[in-house]
């Protein structure tokens, strides 16, 4: 086994908790070289090769039995799956359908929203999209309303504004700076803030393989056991806290598909309720690729991208 496998092989084992991403700053500035971000992994192959023995006492020292592997390697392996997703043709449509629940007014009702979408693969077209709502609004209650919207077609938007994400960038240097284009807070902030904004929108497999890997390079980001999606399916969730609560990308543990998101509350002193309250989940229930979408009814809604 040379020393680039050895160190691939040792990067799947390293535990959650461990962050090396300023010791490979640190390297990296020792080296005069340029202090560009890497997945927080281990440094290059040439400074492990040096210390492999030292770094797989560590790691065999401290694996814990049964535990993810760390978070890139679980966003390697997603972005291996979604790779190899099925691509649309021209002219076809990719169909989801997700949920979404939310508390009405902080800690009031819980509200669910069953959203069903049907986007052009080439972002041409319009598309339709049905949401409705599974209660009814009480006196003073702002819910989103149900109905069918008419989006697009959208080419002359940006390519992160368009509902379907074909025209995103692959290489994950271009999409982390693209991430980091707009928003508030640091870099980190605002390439978080933008990749769970895109996450769960319709993508070719391409563009969500490299979606993923670029997640894994924004800093912040760690990993939990256990994580839970709108439909109550468990999972490894992959996170990054601000402002006291805890953003969760979930993903399957067998397959390491995407299922959904999940926000919970960190602080103590929280308007929206005590450490461990969950504001809003979502889910992923169904992908796929249809010839055409239905007819839309004589109430939809156009809108713009």
């Amino acid at each position: 086994m040379d020393e680039l496998k050895l160190v691939e092989r040792l990067r799947s084992e390293v535990p959650l908790d461990i962050d090396v991403t300023g010791a490979e700053n640190r390297w990296r500035r020792g080296r005069g070289g340029p202090v560009r971000r890497r997945r927080p992994l281990l440094p290059s192959a040439v400074a492990a090769a040096a210390c492999a023995g030292v770094v797989a006492t560590f790691l065999v020292a401290h694996q814990e039995p049964g535990r993810a592997a760390n978070v890139a390697a679980v966003l390697d392996r997603a972005a291996d799956r979604a790779a190899g997703d099925p691509s649309p043709r021209a002219g076809q449509i990719v169909y989801q359908e997700t949920v979404t629940r939310r508390r009405v007014g902080g800690l009031g009702r819980w509200y669910e929203v069953r959203t069903r979408t049907w986007l052009p693969a080439g972002g041409a077209g319009s598309g339709l999209i049905i949401e409705k709502n599974s209660i009814r609004p009480r006196p003073g209650e702002e819910l989103p309303p149900d109905g069918e919207t008419l989006v697009g077609p959208c080419p002359a938007s940006p390519p992160i504004e368009r509902p379907y994400l074909g025209a995103l960038p692959t290489d994950t240097g271009d999409l982390l700076d693209l991430l980091a284009d707009r928003g508030e807070g640091d870099r980190g902030d605002r390439q978080w803030a933008a990749a769970t904004d895109l996450v769960d929108r319709p993508a070719p497999p391409r563009v969500r393989a490299a979606l993923y890997r670029a997640i894994a390079e924004i800093p912040g980001v760690r990993l939990r056991d256990d994580g839970l999606d709108a439909a109550g399916r468990h999972g490894v969730a992959v996170t990054r806290t601000q402002d006291g609560v805890r953003d969760e990308l979930v993903f399957d543990r067998a397959g390491h598909r995407f299922l959904g998101t999940r926000n919970v509350i960190t602080d103590k002193g929280h308007p929206f309720g005590p450490p461990g309250t969950t504001t809003q989940s979502s889910a992923l229930l169904k992908t796929a690729i249809v010839d055409r979408a239905p007819l839309h009814g004589p109430d939809a809604t156009p809108s713009s991208c």
